[in-house]
């Protein structure tokens, strides 16, 4: 199995079409979203892009995602959404999503990356298995909330599947 990591950063005049802009910058606006748990399968591989290339014979379908996302219209302030991931030598592992609202750039990225780091340690502890940190993946959104309202999102598409 592949799982695609895709990100986006988008603003509309409300929240909601923040989010639609960002579900479209990382390009799975036109699907029907299944949110998953954090659930790795075996014999996984994930690969990073900047944008999911969705099909458009796929127009509706369902889509089986894992995601982090924020929005939010406080001017000034910037907005980020990651996912982070530990995958075991059969490709099996877990993901786990974070969002982030703060006053600085940096800031947020930074808070961000300890809290995926953190989730992992806590997540592989509670499985008793061990924690490499040279072994986590991790991809972010971030962006400035401007004039309009704002959203991040960070998905692992795991597939599409149609409704027949």
């Amino acid at each position: 199995m592949k799982i695609i990591i895709a990100s986006g950063f988008g603003q509309g005049r409300t929240k909601l079409s923040a989010f639609d802009a960002a579900l479209k910058g990382s390009g799975i606006q036109n699907y029907n979203l299944v949110y998953l748990s954090s659930i790795i399968p075996v014999g996984t591989k994930i690969v990073k892009k900047s944008k999911y290339i969705a099909q458009r014979s796929e127009y509706g379908h369902r889509l089986y995602i894992v995601r982090a996302d924020i929005r939010s219209d406080r001017v000034g302030h910037y907005i980020s959404a990651g996912l982070g991931w530990y995958q075991n030598d059969d490709g099996s592992g877990v993901f786990v999503e974070h969002e982030e609202e703060g006053e600085t750039k940096d800031g947020v990225r930074l808070n961000i990356e300890h809290q995926i780091l953190d989730s992992l340690r806590d997540l592989r502890s509670f499985r008793g298995l061990p924690f490499h940190e040279s072994k986590v993946g991790m991809q972010i959104s971030t962006g400035p909330v401007t004039g309009q309202a704002s959203c991040a999102i960070t998905a692992a598409v795991y597939k599409s599947e149609g409704w027949d």
